[in-house]
């Protein structure tokens, strides 16, 4: 096996095409960075050496910022980590926060995202028959659909549902949906590597494009740095594909701190079927070349009514990809609803570009002020707000179930340092952590109360909730529901819980090293 994956990688046309252009851009990247941190630095070190009053003026800029972060409406921990580095650090703290701190968007910026945005939504039209059944129904559970019906996404009837609990079974099916398409395919993940599963997906692809299939692709640049060549989407587009980047990291050297990134994950094939969760097009996925141990990972496919809104959230990333406000969405909303199917579906988006309002943390936080007999969760990091973790803990204490899964094996090492930290105010309040031993859990789920679950690529850290975009989708009453908590018993079963003696008992270094990095969590 292992003598096959090396050949293949080492024929693969289009990793030879683009490798030398990835690494010389990744190498200018670098070298712009360095050099606007020798300009801050260089800067820094003139003002105070040379012109006091100017030093002076910086620290009255630094005060008004201060004051700015304190009254902004963004996490807590965010600012307090971007506060101490601009009063610890005179002028080149300030420098930095001014270069890769601020969340905001510029005029045109923001403009271009609401016209996207704008666009999209007006093909989304709030189904109000499906919202009094869904009330009647489950009238406990209406706060959370009238919330991101608030955000501009309809709650849906007419809706087959399938849970995959690894990534070996969603791209089973995914491949065999593909191998069906007969009008477009939508594909847009966050990371793209070349290796066996895009050998096996691109030739499908390729396929249906000789039989006059559209197909589009989307993938986020530095999601996919050192995985596909530097030309990837030049390439496609030679093969026939429409293919956009999102967010080229060259564009602004300052927001290459993975800042506003793309981590949405769907794909759309014939307005019909509708794919999304914690997957990414990459061989780990489907546990082949494998770091970590055992990749888990889960994802759901969506038949009829609700892939609708799966259809619009792809068309407003790409919209704003290839700055191209305007396109006709309406030819590709060609959902039939599925007759009998059981339950409602809600997919969402969330972004910056709609901050403050932020319908993916606030599902989360309604579930927990909602869930009855328990809430049940995984991600790959728990790097939450005080605010976050405070709502977990008091639904704990008020009696309600609620467990976490995390790895055991962490994909970066300082992740996993943070993530224990964050364990004891958790434990204390009663919450059970569980570490997946068997390796990395990629996955992000949420079920609660038998009735509510979801299924999309929203993490527990700062990054998901606050500076990425990403998507998920909220099923009430639906079968679906049922195999999710089903998964996430197997998986508590393969789990080893986390004690509060454990945590305390912690070498002082190694709190130390927690405490001094949890400070910094929101910027990682």
């Amino acid at each position: 096996m292992k003598k096959s994956q090396d050949h293949a990688r080492q024929d693969h046309p289009m990793e030879a095409a683009g490798a030398f252009a990835t690494y010389l851009r990744i190498g200018i990247i670098a070298l712009l960075i360095l050099i606007q941190l020798g300009m801050m630095w260089a800067i820094t070190y003139f003002l105070k050496t040379n012109v006091a009053f100017l030093y002076i003026f910086f620290d009255a800029v630094a005060l008004i910022t201060v004051i700015s972060l304190i009254n902004r409406h963004d996490s807590s921990a965010y600012r307090i980590a971007w506060l101490v580095i601009v009063l610890t650090i005179p002028v080149f703290g300030l420098l930095l926060y001014f270069a890769w701190g601020r969340v905001d968007f510029n005029k045109k910026e923001r403009g271009a995202f609401k016209a996207s945005f704008t666009l999209g939504f007006s093909l989304l039209p709030q189904d109000a028959e499906a919202a009094a059944a869904f009330q009647e129904q489950f009238p406990s559970c209406k706060t959370y659909a009238g919330a991101l019906r608030e955000n501009g996404y309809p709650l849906y009837g007419g809706t087959d549902a399938r849970y995959f609990p690894s990534g070996e079974e969603y791209f089973e099916q995914l491949e065999r949906d593909l191998q069906a398409a007969e009008k477009f395919i939508f594909i847009e993940y966050f990371i793209v590597a070349t290796g066996v599963l895009w050998d096996r997906v691109h030739k499908i692809l390729l396929e249906k494009i000789r039989q006059g299939v559209e197909v589009r692709m989307l993938y986020d640049d530095v999601g996919c740095f050192f995985k596909i060549p530097d030309n990837f989407d030049k390439l496609l587009r030679a093969e026939g594909f429409k293919a956009a980047v999102f967010s080229p990291a060259h564009r602004f050297v300052s927001d290459f701190y993975m800042n506003y990134r793309n981590h949405q994950k769907i794909v759309v094939i014939d307005g019909q079927v509708g794919y999304c969760g914690g997957v990414n097009l990459a061989d780990e996925y489907i546990n082949v070349n494998s770091k970590l141990g055992h990749w888990k990972d889960t994802g759901i496919r969506l038949e009829g009514s609700a892939v609708r809104s799966l259809t619009v959230i792809f068309l407003q990333m790409w919209d704003i990809s290839v700055r191209h406000v305007g396109e006709d969405f309406s030819r590709y909303l060609l959902e039939r609803p599925v007759p009998g199917a059981a339950g409602y579906f809600q997919p969402y988006a969330d972004g910056p570009a709609n901050n403050p309002r932020n319908p993916a943390l606030d599902l989360i936080r309604q579930a927990a002020g909602g869930a009855r007999e328990y809430l049940w969760l995984t991600s790959p990091y728990l790097i939450i707000d005080h605010d976050l973790s405070d709502d977990l803990c008091l639904t704990a204490r008020s009696g309600v179930d609620v467990r976490i899964i995390t790895p055991a094996v962490p994909d970066h090492w300082y992740v996993g340092v943070v993530n224990r930290e964050n364990y004891r105010h958790l434990l204390e309040s009663g919450v059970r952590i569980f570490e997946y031993t068997p390796g990395f859990i990629h996955a992000k789920l949420m079920v609660f109360d038998d009735r509510c679950a979801t299924v999309g690529s929203v993490n527990l850290d700062y990054r998901s909730l606050f500076l990425h975009y990403e998507n998920g989708v909220f099923l009430c009453g639906a079968p679906a529901v049922a195999a999710v908590k089903e998964d996430i018993e197997r998986t508590l079963a393969l789990s080893r819980e986390i004690t509060l003696e454990e945590v305390r008992r912690r070498p002082w270094y190694r709190k130390l090293t927690g405490a001094v990095f949890s400070l910094f969590a929101p910027l990682m």
